[in-house]
């Protein structure tokens, strides 16, 4: 599996193995030692772990939400 980078602005969601839940788009705002998502619907960006976030899909972009891929398919 290859390392994805994830760059200031780029919309991110958790990952699909991460089932938290929460399948908002958020956007990076911020990066560095201290990386943080703004997410949909909130007014204040919050401090994430990188490695539990990926590069949101176009698709899920235009649905502003996640789109859990089944791996079978």
């Amino acid at each position: 599996m290859s390392e994805e980078v994830i760059l200031l602005g780029d919309p991110v969601v958790y990952r699909d193995d991460i089932n938290n839940g929460f399948d908002e788009v958020g956007v990076v705002v911020q990066t560095g030692s201290c990386f943080k998502v703004l997410w949909n619907g909130e007014h204040h960006p919050r401090v994430q772990i990188i490695g539990q976030l990926r590069l949101a899909d176009l698709d899920e972009v235009e649905a502003g939400q996640r789109i859990i891929k089944n791996e079978t398919t």
